[in-house]
C-alpha cells in the first residue's frame, strides 16, 4: 500500500499566495491539524489476478477498468499485473471488449515495453485497437509501425484519422522518407486544414533549416490576407529554424489582420530570442487576442528592464483574469530587484488611481504585497467602489497595510454597511458586502480598535442574514478587544453562540469556534465548563479552538496531535472481505 498526504500544496500557487486575498482568523491561532492520509491498499490485487483468469467477459473486462483506475491512483504493486493483462490481450480466443480494455489498461499503465504487441494487435484487430494504439506509439515514439505509417502515407484511400495518425508518427520518429508526401499533402489545397498543418508540423520536425524557400512560397502564394491556413502552416514548418530568413519572415507575418497567425509569430519569436517579442509590444499590449497578449507579457517579464514596467503594468486592467493575475505576481517578483521596485509602485499606483475594477483589484493585491504604505488613503476610496471584488480587496490591503489612522474611515464604511443591511438595501448574497465586514472586522481586532466595539458585537448574536464570514470575523475580533478582561455581557453572549448546537437552526461552526477563541483570549473562567463539554477531540475547529481556549484561561498544556487520519479507497468493485464482516 502507499500514503498521499491530503491535499498536496501546488508550488505554482504557493509563489503567488502572498498577493491572495487570506484571512488572518484563520492562521491566528494556528491550528497542527489533524492530518489526513490517504492509504491505497493492495489487498486486492491478488483477487483481481483470480478473476482476469476467470473465463467470464464482463468480470474480466470489469477487473481490467479496476486496475487501470488502481494505477492511475498510485496503488503500489499494481504492476504484478502487467503480465496477465499482456497474456489476455495476445490471446486468440478473446472477447472484443476485454481486448480493448486489456489494451487500453495497458497503455495507461505506460507499458512501452510491449510495443511490439500493441503493434501487431493493431495491426490484426483493425481499427478498434489501432485507434487506441498508435497515437500512444506516437506519444512513445516507438518505432513499430513506422513502416505502416509510411505506406500509409501514399494510400490514397486512408481514413482521414489514420492518415492524420500516420503523419504525426513519422514527424514524432523524424522519418526523413515521408519528406515527400509530406510536401505533397502540405501543398493539396483540397485536404482539410487539419491534414494540412499536421503535415507541416512533422515537415518542420524533420530539419531544422532548409525549409525558408517553403514557407515564403506559401506566404507568397496566399491570395490574400484572409488565407490564414497558408500562414499557419508556414509557421509549422519552421519550427525548429532559427536563421536570419526565417526571423524575416515570421517578422512580416506580424502585418497580418488575423491575431491566430500574429499568436503563432511571437510564439516562435519568443521560442527564438524573447527579444524578438519586444519589437512589436505597442501592437501586441492592445491586440484583442490573449494569446498575443500574454506572450509580450511574458517577453516583459523577462526582458527585467524599468522600461518595460510601464506596459506590463497596463495588463494588471486586461480583461483575461488569469492573465492580469499572472502579471501582478510578475510586478510583485519583479519588484524584489531594488532597481525595479520603485517603477513599479509608480506604474501600479497609477493604475490604483484609475476606476477600472480590474486595475484596481490587481494593482492593490501589488501594493498591499509590496507593504506600499502611501497606497492606503486610495484604498480608504475604495472601500465604496461598486464593484465586490475592489472593496474586498481594499479592506484586506487596509487590514494588512496596518495604518491606525485609517481606523475611523474603515469604522464607518463598516456602519454604513450594517445600516443598509438593517435597512433590507443590502444582503447576505450582495456581492462583497459580508467578505468587506470580515475584513474590517479582522482589522479592528487585529489593531484592538475598541471604538469598533459597538458595532462588533451587534454581529456576535444570532443572525444568519448578516452572513457567516461577517459573524466569523467579528466573534473572533471581540476577543482581541478585551484581552484579560472577560466582561460578563460579553462572556454569557458567546457562550451563548458556543453552545447553540439544538436549535433548529444551529449555530454556524466557524461563529462557534472563534467564540471559543475570543474567550481563550479574554481568559474567560466562567467559561471553561462549556470549552470543556466541546474539547472532546481533534476533529473539528471548534475542538481545536475549545483545547486552545482552555490552555490560555488554565494553563493545561493541549494533548499532542494526534495521530493521521486514515483514509482508504471504498469504491472497488471486488475486495476482500475482512474477518470481522
Amino acid at each position: 500500500m502507499c500514503s498521499i498526504p491530503s491535499g498536496a500544496a501546488d508550488p505554482a500557487a504557493a509563489a503567488s499566495s502572498i498577493l491572495d486575498v487570506d484571512d488572518v482568523m484563520e492562521t491566528d491561532p494556528a491550528f497542527a491539524y489533524r492530518e489526513s492520509l490517504l492509504v491505497i491498499s493492495n489487498d486486492a490485487i491478488p483477487l483481481w489476478l483470480e478473476a482476469l483468469s476467470r473465463p467470464n467477459a464482463q468480470l474480466q473486462r470489469v477487473t481490467i477498468d479496476t486496475i487501470a483506475i488502481a494505477h492511475r491512483r498510485g496503488m503500489e504493486g499494481i504492476d504484478v499485473a502487467l503480465p496477465a493483462l499482456v497474456e489476455l490481450a495476445g490471446q486468440s480466443e478473446l472477447d472484443a471488449s476485454v481486448r480493448r480494455a486489456a489494451v487500453r489498461a495497458l497503455i495507461a499503465m505506460d507499458a512501452r515495453d510491449q510495443s511490439p504487441l500493441l503493434a501487431m494487435l493493431a495491426e490484426k484487430y483493425g481499427i478498434a485497437i489501432s485507434s487506441l494504439v498508435e497515437p500512444a506509439l506516437v506519444k512513445w515514439k516507438s518505432p513499430e509501425m513506422s513502416q505502416q505509417w509510411l505506406t500509409r502515407l501514399s494510400d490514397t484511400g486512408a481514413r482521414r484519422q489514420s492518415l492524420l495518425i500516420a503523419i504525426q508518427g513519422v514527424g514524432a520518429l523524424e522519418l526523413h522518407d515521408a519528406s515527400k508526401p509530406l510536401r505533397r499533402y502540405l501543398r493539396d489545397v483540397s485536404l482539410p486544414g487539419g491534414i494540412r498543418l499536421a503535415a507541416a508540423r512533422s515537415l518542420g520536425q524533420l530539419s531544422a533549416s532548409g525549409l525558408e524557400p517553403l514557407a515564403a512560397e506559401l506566404i507568397d502564394g496566399a491570395q490574400d490576407d484572409g488565407d490564414v491556413v497558408a500562414d499557419l502552416l508556414a509557421i509549422a514548418l519552421l519550427s525548429r529554424h532559427t536563421d536570419p530568413a526565417t526571423i524575416q519572415l515570421l517578422q512580416s507575418l506580424m502585418g497580418r489582420s488575423s491575431t491566430a497567425v500574429q499568436s503563432e509569430a511571437l510564439q516562435r519569436f519568443y521560442e527564438i530570442d524573447p527579444k524578438l517579442v519586444l519589437d512589436f509590444t505597442e501592437q501586441a499590449i492592445t491586440s484583442p487576442d490573449v494569446n498575443v497578449r500574454r506572450t509580450i507579457a511574458l517577453a516583459l517579464i523577462d526582458g527585467k528592464q524599468v522600461p518595460h514596467i510601464a506596459s506590463l503594468a497596463t495588463l494588471l486592467d486586461d480583461v483575461n483574469p488569469s492573465l492580469r493575475r499572472q502579471v501582478a505576481a510578475a510586478l510583485f517578483e519583479l519588484a524584489q530587484l531594488p532597481p525595479l521596485r520603485d517603477e513599479v509602485i509608480s506604474q501600479a499606483s497609477g493604475i490604483l488611481d484609475q476606476d477600472s475594477w480590474r486595475g484596481c483589484q490587481q494593482a492593490a493585491r501589488v501594493l498591499v504585497s509590496l507593504d506600499y504604505k502611501p497606497a492606503g488613503d486610495r484604498l480608504v476610496d475604495l472601500l465604496r467602489h461598486p464593484r465586490g471584488e475592489v472593496m474586498v480587496t481594499a479592506g484586506w490591503g487596509l487590514r494588512r497595510l496596518g495604518k491606525k489612522q485609517h481606523l475611523p474611515a474603515m469604522l464607518g464604511r463598516a456602519t454604513e454597511i450594517h445600516q443598509q443591511f438593517r435597512q433590507g438595501k443590502l444582503n447576505a448574497g450582495s456581492p462583497g458586502a459580508v467578505d468587506l465586514m470580515s475584513q474590517l472586522f479582522q482589522a479592528f481586532g487585529q489593531m484592538q480598535y475598541r471604538e469598533a466595539d459597538g458595532l462588533v458585537r451587534a454581529y456576535v448574536p444570532r443572525s444568519f442574514s448578516l452572513g457567516e464570514r461577517a459573524r466569523t470575523a467579528a466573534s473572533w475580533s471581540v476577543g482581541f478587544l478585551y484581552p484579560d478582561e472577560a466582561p460578563d455581557d460579553l462572556v454569557n453572549m458567546l457562550l451563548s453562540r458556543l453552545n447553540d448546537v439544538e436549535s433548529l437552526e444551529p449555530e454556524y461552526g466557524t461563529v462557534r469556534a472563534m467564540c471559543a477563541q475570543s474567550l481563550g483570549r479574554m481568559k474567560a473562567k466562567a467559561a471553561v465548563p462549556d470549552l470543556r463539554r466541546f474539547a472532546t477531540d481533534f476533529g473539528s475547529q471548534v475542538s481545536f479552538s475549545c483545547h486552545w481556549a482552555i490552555e490560555q484561561i488554565t494553563g493545561e498544556s493541549s494533548p499532542p496531535t494526534v495521530s493521521p487520519i486514515i483514509n482508504d479507497y471504498e469504491d472497488w468493485f471486488l475486495k476482500p472481505v475482512s474477518a470481522d464482516e
